[in-house]
């Protein structure tokens, strides 16, 4: 005999649990009985003219924006040209009229440090530098080494 068969003998089929009579025809009654009451459904508010009309403002607001940005952006995109923080117009006009400018400038696609290696292999010291460039170092610069060369002694600006 199983195990389960020898339960079923001593204890019986039922499983002690009963439904009152009658509960789940009252079970409904009684829950919405003590349920509070339902709140009124709220009336539509009449909207004004301004408030139909507020959301297209705003959006042809925001396109009218959008639109003038681009615009702007255009407008300095074609009058700026080549010109940049390293290029302001203002040094290129009193360079032009100074008249010791008289090349066109060349724009090398080295980097700074290819450049900074090309000068100091040109100079073993800063007085040939401000010779061939009619360049004053700032006095705080004048002690600065190239290639092991003390600079001179620092001249006033």
């Amino acid at each position: 005999m199983r195990q389960e068969d020898k339960l079923i003998e001593r204890f019986g089929k039922d499983p002690g649990f009963r439904v009152p009579d009658g509960y789940f025809e009252e079970l409904n009654v009684r829950i919405m009985s003590a349920l509070p009451p339902y709140p009124e459904a709220p009336r539509s508010v009449e909207l004004t003219k301004w408030q139909r009309v507020k959301p297209y403002v705003y959006m042809a607001a925001m396109f009218a924006g959008i639109w003038l940005m681009m615009n702007m952006f255009h407008h300095i995109s074609t009058s700026a040209g080549s010109l940049n923080l390293e290029n302001p117009p203002e040094a290129l006009i009193q360079l032009a009229e100074s008249g010791s400018y008289d090349a066109i400038p060349v724009f090398h696609l080295e980097s700074d440090y290819d450049l900074e290696r090309e000068v100091c292999g040109n100079y073993d010291s800063f007085d040939d530098f401000e010779t061939d460039f009619g360049y004053e170092l700032n006095p705080e610069y004048s002690s600065l080494e190239i290639s092991g060369t003390p600079a001179k002694e620092s001249k006033s600006v």
